[in-house]
């Protein structure tokens, strides 16, 4: 592998599938990260750049396999992009365990992982967490996502404090509505478990979602920016493309 690798969780399909293309694209090098093997293999085929590790992010164990398969190289970026929000409907009916599955994945992990691999990380390592809409506003039927997305932005604003002083910036970004798998997963959900579901099917029928490519492209040019602007604040796709990307 390089000497210097970009990390993306959450690499088999949707947003992590087209970032590591288009950093593979570039010539970097990328560690595709997921919990099936058998996408991160395809992925890997496609470009040499690429190597796969199928690893559960919330395990110890497939911590230590992500710890592993960076070896000696150091790490230019880690990108917290893995994320779970089934199952859906009213947070009362919602099982510990489920609560605690989203948050060991959505919260915990990304936590866990910029531990781990600190000190691994090259000078301006960057580190971003993929946050969404749903950490500031709350939607029923999707309580314990938006719970652990919005712990998930509070990390963001910690981390962006306590390593101030470091040469690892820490950053948020939210990507939209994008025409990934979850998005599948919410329009297949009945209207007692999430009300909204309506105008989610309406965006996919109205061709009104995002699609991955674009949010990698957003993705990158965020990540190239300064440390000091990297850093400042969540990167909004929706508010912010024509200042990052065309600007």
């Amino acid at each position: 592998m390089s000497d210097l690798i970009t990390i993306i969780t959450g690499a088999g399909t949707g947003i992590g599938r087209a970032l590591a293309l288009r950093y593979a694209e570039q010539s970097r090098a990328v560690l595709a990260i997921g919990r099936r093997s058998e996408p991160l293999e395809a992925l890997a085929a496609e470009n040499p750049a690429i190597h796969a590790c199928a690893a559960d992010v919330s395990t110890d164990e497939g911590q230590t396999a992500i710890e592993g398969a960076v070896g000696e190289s150091g790490v230019e970026a880690l990108i917290h992009n893995a994320g779970v929000l089934a199952p859906v409907g009213p947070l009362l009916d919602q099982s510990a365990d489920d609560i605690r599955q989203h948050l060991a994945i959505n919260l915990e992990a990304p936590i866990a992982l910029s531990r781990r691999l600190r000190p691994m990380m090259d000078t301006d390592a960057r580190i971003l967490h993929i946050s969404s809409g749903a950490a500031h506003r709350a939607l029923p039927g999707w309580g314990a996502y938006c719970i652990s997305k919005a712990a998930l932005y509070m990390a963001y604003e910690v981390l962006h404090q306590e390593l101030a002083e470091s040469s690892i910036s820490v950053g948020s970004l939210r990507p939209g509505v994008v025409d990934t798998p979850m998005q599948s997963l919410i329009r297949s959900q009945s209207v007692e478990d999430f009300p909204a579901v309506e105008n989610f099917r309406a965006l996919k029928e109205n061709d009104a979602l995002t699609s991955p490519e674009n949010v990698a492209r957003f993705i990158d040019a965020v990540l190239k920016l300064p440390a000091d602007r990297f850093s400042a604040g969540e990167w909004d796709i929706r508010e912010h493309w024509d200042a990052v990307v065309d600007g």
